[in-house]
């Protein structure tokens, strides 16, 4: 009988069987790298709309490959972005321009389509700023700068249904409780807070923070909000139970966005002037730390748009050098670059496209 050289015992085993064996840990190890690409695959799939003040343009962006998929025009400066909750839609504050004509109208994006679906024209209400989804998908509430208002919009129809003045000037940017009964809005030239009971339409609370108030926090067990104040450089916590200011800290120069981790433990504050993210420990209520986004060069990003993104990052707006800078959360190091139109500022993600 003739012997398979394969049968020939190799440290006490068959060759064969070791080769076997040697083939099996191989599939096992690259199904491992497969569920890992997947796994990181996963966090990058999605669609990033991402709106470029100067350019007048909303920019529709493939995560995953890092593809301009669109960029479609706007109306005058858009400022903030937001998508519907089913990810269908995503709408576009053309706020105007800072000394001429204020804007009056939102842009609505059709993403499955990657085309403009239509412009709403507010009519009166102008300098329209901040938004916020209520959890119907069909409500979208905007504050309307020019009339110290919050309105709260029906999307499908393009009607105005609700009108909540704040008597604030400069009302900005607006936040929704998770259950939708409350607004806050932050009203940049009074240096206050508005606390609105959407159900009621009137305001409950006005808290003063400080100069220039603007940039909102909400932590997400909803205990706290911190807000940041432009122009004194500083951020306010405020307790969500009494409304009042519980602890102001230094932040850097003219902060103006702010982002809790999701984990809840860290703030990071963009500091438009600073060129640089302060990260703010939540329980030390310290900074312990300042992101330089441009550490290899003297140029000022002027960072202010943020948005977390899955993966446990954070995307930073650079305005002034028209790329956003991709922060890893669990280190709060700039891990990648995307190039953007001129002054990007708003932005808004979905994983449905």
């Amino acid at each position: 009988m003739i012997q398979s050289q394969y049968n020939t015992p190799i440290m006490g085993l068959p060759a064969g069987r070791l080769i076997l064996a040697f083939c099996v840990i191989i599939s096992i190890s690259l199904s491992g790298c497969d569920e890992r690409e997947d796994a990181e695959s996963d966090e990058d799939s999605g669609t990033l709309v991402v709106l470029n003040k100067s350019d007048y343009t909303a920019m529709i962006i493939d995560m995953a490959s890092r593809e301009i998929l669109a960029t479609l025009p706007t109306g005058v400066a858009p400022h903030e972005a937001e998508i519907s909750p089913d990810g269908r839609i995503a709408v576009a504050s053309n706020y105007g321009e800072y000394d001429g004509d204020p804007g009056h109208t939102l842009t609505v994006i059709n993403l499955a389509t990657g085309e403009v679906d239509r412009e709403i024209d507010l009519g009166e209400y102008t300098r329209p700023h901040g938004l916020a989804w209520f959890n119907d998908g069909e409500h979208l509430a905007v504050t309307a700068e020019g009339q110290q208002a919050l309105i709260v919009l029906h999307v499908p129809t393009n009607e105005i249904v609700q009108v909540i003045n704040t008597d604030q000037e400069r009302s900005h940017i607006v936040h929704l409780s998770s259950d939708n009964t409350r607004a806050f809005v932050a009203n940049i030239d009074y240096g206050t807070m508005s606390v609105i009971d959407l159900e009621a339409g009137e305001v409950i609370a006005l808290v003063e923070t400080d100069e220039g108030a603007e940039g909102i926090a909400i932590s997400p067990d909803e205990s706290e909000l911190w807000i940041t104040n432009r122009y004194v450089n500083t951020v306010s916590i405020v307790d969500l139970d009494s409304y009042e200011v519980i602890e102001t800290l230094s932040a850097g120069e003219f902060p103006i966005r702010a982002n809790f981790t999701p984990d809840g433990s860290h703030v990071l504050v963009a500091n438009m002037n600073g060129g640089d993210v302060s990260v703010f420990d939540v329980a030390d209520r310290s900074e312990i730390m300042r992101i330089d986004l441009e550490p290899d060069s003297d140029q000022n990003a002027g960072p202010v748009g943020m948005l977390p993104i899955p993966g446990n990052r954070i995307l930073v707006a650079g305005t002034q050098t028209d790329r956003l800078y991709v922060i890893d959360l669990s280190n709060f190091e700039i891990i990648d670059h995307i190039p953007t139109g001129a002054e990007p500022d708003g932005m808004a993600f979905t994983q449905a496209y």
